[in-house]
């Protein structure tokens, strides 16, 4: 199953940047090709996201649903008739200003078009790290994301 890991520092203690990463309108902002989303619940969601390569544009329709375990980790999963995406966040604060964030996301395509689609999703998720790190930095001190 294909991952994507990497170690984050949020400007912030642990409080704020918790209640950040349990933000569902956050999330589905820091997932490359969301084109729309329905929040169910405090903790569910329907995400449209758009992948495309060249010329293959596919649509996919996830079922989203995070959990979080207070102060300390967020995981989540979205799950798609095409791809399944499951994730989490351990919390490390390291002092009252900075947190340490280790990001761990893995996805496996599913079905006939399994290998193409581990192939768009990778390469959407290339940049996600820094990306993702980039976003939560600019909500966290309040500013516009850049990119």
């Amino acid at each position: 199953m294909p991952t994507v890991a990497a170690t984050l520092n949020a400007p912030g203690g642990s409080a704020p940047v918790f209640q950040v990463l349990t933000d569902p309108d956050f999330l589905a902002a820091t997932i490359p090709g969301v084109i729309s989303m329905q929040n169910l619940s405090p903790t569910k969601a329907i995400w449209k996201v758009e992948v495309k390569q060249g010329l293959i544009r596919r649509e996919l329709t996830f079922d989203v649903e995070h959990i979080a375990t207070p102060s300390e980790k967020v995981t989540f999963s979205a799950v798609a008739k095409e791809v399944r995406i499951d994730g989490s966040m351990q919390l490390q604060p390291q002092d009252a200003s900075h947190t340490r964030v280790e990001l761990h996301l893995t996805y496996e395509g599913q079905g006939p078009l399994r290998y193409i689609i581990n192939n768009l999703v990778a390469k959407s998720m290339q940049q996600y790290p820094a990306e993702f790190e980039a976003k939560l930095a600019a909500r966290l001190s309040g500013a516009s994301p850049t990119g």
